[in-house]
């Protein structure tokens, strides 16, 4: 019989990408942060357990962590490119066009 351990972070991995999807909309900048750093542990963890896939368990939740994480910072990274889209419109809205105009 076979002692297996758990894959390390993958849990962690998994957490870090749910929370990306749910804090996508704090401005985009809290599920980049969390969705970036699901994605650096899970590049490790993936590497260290293809190295020796007999000894891991837990490599389904790294995946769905890699996924949740993917998901999550790509509505990070659109949400917060429209955020600034909306800030440079507003302040192109704010400007007093009357004074563009007149010089």
């Amino acid at each position: 019989m076979e002692n297996k351990q758990q894959l390390p972070n993958a849990t962690l991995v998994l957490i870090f990408g749910i929370v990306s999807i749910v804090t996508c909309f704090c401005y985009g900048f809290l599920g980049l942060v969390f969705g970036i750093i699901a994605l650096v542990l899970a590049k490790k963890a993936k590497e260290l357990y293809l190295a020796n896939p007999e000894l891991y368990t837990g490599y389904e939740n790294l995946k769905a962590g890699r996924i949740c994480a993917i998901i999550g910072t790509i509505l990070s990274s659109l949400y917060l490119l429209f955020f600034i889209g909306y800030i440079i419109f507003m302040g192109a809205a704010l400007v007093p066009w009357s004074e563009i105009f007149n010089q």
